[in-house]
């Protein structure tokens, strides 16, 4: 009689991989905040699961330096200091300029044409106060854009490296968002992508990398440590007025590279 097991396993192993991504996009989307503790038995009961799948899971990310492991089958999101986010930044820099710069020699205008659409919803997202939508869309506008340089190791490296600063997403809000360097600077990332200049490409991303880290750890107190933030509601959506245009501001910075 043949066993059941082969055909058992590749189903649990999905599911284990399943409940990896969730937590690592939850992470890096900013959902969760520095120092929240979560019990395995939350996490399970909110994606539908059993606890040895978030175990495991939970193990791989403690290992990552995403999650610390607490008493009482828990971990928490560690907290941060100004000279971590500070070192974070540079290698964030680094790896990801490095990305874009591959990427600016490879993209197509399918490829260009979804950055776009990404870098508008973004705008529609800070126009309405929606910013749970927002930190959903700048993670995926950064990786759309870093797997158009194909180069899965690299990715890798960037995925450990936004799970250690997603949490502190929540931080740049509202402050830091409210300035138009966003939408400018991945306008022109854009523009840099059509022409295929990797130099103005790389620029771009390590400017927008810099400038958000370096708010964040400006944040820091006398003792260096950054107090963390409490997730932000998204707002309800409003409709737009019949007076405001049709299409949400800023984003008239794309229409140029549209048209290219």
């Amino acid at each position: 009689m043949r066993s059941s097991v082969p055909a058992e396993f590749p189903a649990d192993t999905s599911l284990r991989s399943q409940v990896y991504d969730s937590l690592r996009d939850a992470l890096t989307a900013g959902r969760f905040v520095p120092g929240q503790k979560l019990t395995l038995r939350f996490l399970a009961k909110a994606l539908g699961v059993s606890l040895m799948p978030v175990r495991e899971a939970l193990r791989r990310l403690v290992a990552e330096g995403a999650f610390e492991m607490r008493p009482n089958r828990s971990v928490r999101v560690p907290l941060m200091t100004q000279a971590k986010i500070l070192e974070l930044r540079d290698i964030r820099m680094a790896v990801e300029g490095l990305a874009v710069g591959k990427a600016a020699a490879l993209a197509t205008r399918e490829q260009i044409a979804g950055l776009r659409r990404i870098a508008l919803e973004i705008v529609a997202a800070r126009e309405l106060g929606d910013s749970v939508t927002d930190r959903k869309k700048i993670r995926e506008y950064h990786f759309a854009l870093y797997a158009i340089a194909d180069q899965p190791t690299l990715l890798r490296v960037i995925e450990g490296l936004w799970l250690q600063t997603g949490p502190y997403m929540n931080l740049l809000y509202p402050g830091f968002v409210s300035s138009p360097r966003g939408p400018e600077g991945r306008a022109r990332l854009i523009r840099a992508l059509q022409a295929h200049d990797a130099a103005t490409a790389r620029r771009e991303i390590e400017r927008d990398i810099g400038d958000a880290l370096t708010y964040v750890a400006d944040l820091a107190d006398s003792a260096g440590n950054i107090a963390p933030a409490s997730p932000i509601a998204a707002k309800r959506k409003r409709q737009p007025s019949k007076a405001l245009p049709a299409r949400p501001r800023g984003a008239a910075l794309f229409q140029r590279a549209e048209r290219l």
